[in-house]
C-alpha cells in the first residue's frame, strides 16, 4: 500500500472509531449505599434533582396535606428492618431527598416541626418513591 493510501485508510478508521465512541451512552456513576442528595427549592434546583434521580433508588418528597406545597427542614432517619446500620440523620432535608440503599426493607422516620411520619419501604430492583405529608401548621 502506498503512503497516501495508508494515511487515508488510517484517517477513515480513526473517524469511524470516534463516531462509535460518541454513539455509546456514557456510563452512569454508581453511588455507594448511604449516598444522598437533598434539594428541589426553585426551578433550577428541581432540574438538578431531576437529572440526578436515576442515581438513587429511594426518592422521598415532603409536602403539606391539602395544598401539596413542598416542605423543607425535615430531619430523616432510615433504619434497616434487618441487619445493617442506621442512615442519617439527614438534617434539614427537602422538599426532595434521594438516597441510595442496599436491597432490603427499611423504616423511614421523618420529623417536621416536631411531627413524626414513619413509613416502611422495600428496596429491590428499580426504585421506591413516597411522598410524606404533614398538616398545615401556623408559623
Amino acid at each position: 500500500m502506498q503512503m497516501p493510501a495508508l494515511r487515508l485508510a488510517s484517517a477513515v478508521l480513526l473517524n469511524a472509531l470516534c463516531a462509535v465512541a460518541l454513539a455509546l451512552p456514557a456510563a452512569s456513576p454508581v453511588l455507594a449505599p448511604g449516598a444522598h442528595v437533598s434539594g428541589g427549592i426553585g426551578e433550577e434546583d428541581q432540574q438538578r434533582m431531576q437529572l440526578s434521580r436515576t442515581l438513587y433508588n429511594l426518592r422521598l418528597t415532603f409536602a403539606e396535606t391539602g395544598t401539596g406545597a413542598y416542605l423543607t427542614g425535615v430531619d430523616v432517619l432510615i433504619e434497616p428492618l434487618g441487619p445493617g446500620r442506621m442512615l442519617g440523620p439527614f438534617k434539614d432535608s427537602g422538599p426532595l431527598l434521594y438516597v441510595v440503599l442496599a436491597p432490603g426493607a427499611y423504616r423511614v422516620r421523618a420529623t417536621y416541626r416536631g411531627i413524626v411520619r414513619t413509613i416502611n419501604v422495600r428496596i429491590a430492583k428499580g426504585t421506591s418513591a413516597a411522598t410524606l405529608y404533614w398538616p398545615i401548621l401556623p408559623d
